[in-house]
């Protein structure tokens, strides 16, 4: 490959990155503030229900 085509395919390449990640970063989702909650293990449940 001559070096006449190689130096405008890497620079699409470059600006292609560059604006995929921009997009990326200008469509991102808002964070939610969920919680993640540790479900009761099968022995609390089995000690609850024998009460």
């Amino acid at each position: 490959m001559e070096s006449d085509l190689l130096i405008p395919l890497i620079w699409t390449v470059v600006f292609g990155i560059l604006l995929t990640l921009g997009v990326r970063k200008f469509t991102k989702k808002q964070p939610t503030n969920k919680r993640w909650v540790r479900p009761k293990s099968t022995d609390e449940i089995n000690k609850s229900q024998d009460e």
